[in-house]
């Protein structure tokens, strides 16, 4: 009797799994068929921030951050970035990260091509480029 049981059981989940297929085939057949939408075309990129580095020739870490600052501005569309955003340039543009990142921040302050906007990035103080830091990023330092 308990063969009987068994066999039931069985007969049962093979019928359930037949109305799933049944229902999946039937979702599937009466979907609409998938969009042939081309992909949209993607802005060519500018040069990696080792490039740019090398292309505005800084000669001291206060320009280097300046440079990478102006890099995230214009190629990777960073609004305002910090510290650690510049610390990350740094190392991807393969240069020597300095000891002291945030007093090179301030020293661009100082110099009037940087200012700290109101609102802080990831808990840290966010800066962006002035006028004068965007000619001078852009003018480079040969």
């Amino acid at each position: 009797m308990s063969d009987d049981n068994a066999l039931s059981r069985l007969e049962a989940m093979l019928k359930d799994h037949e109305e799933r297929i049944r229902s999946l085939e039937k979702r599937f057949v009466e979907a609409p068929p998938p969009s042939e939408e081309k992909p949209v075309p993607q802005a060519p990129k500018g040069p990696s921030i080792r490039q740019f580095m090398v292309e505005k020739s800084p000669t001291d870490d206060v320009q280097r951050a300046l440079v990478i600052g102006y890099y995230l501005e214009k190629h990777g569309e960073y609004k305002a970035f910090n510290a650690k955003d510049i610390e990350k340039g740094f190392v991807d543009a393969r240069e020597k990260v300095p000891g002291n990142v945030p007093d090179k921040l301030l020293k661009n302050v100082w110099k009037g091509t940087m200012m700290q906007v109101q609102e802080d990035k990831d808990g840290l103080k966010a800066y962006v480029l002035t006028n004068a830091g965007t000619k001078l990023a852009e003018k480079g330092f040969n």
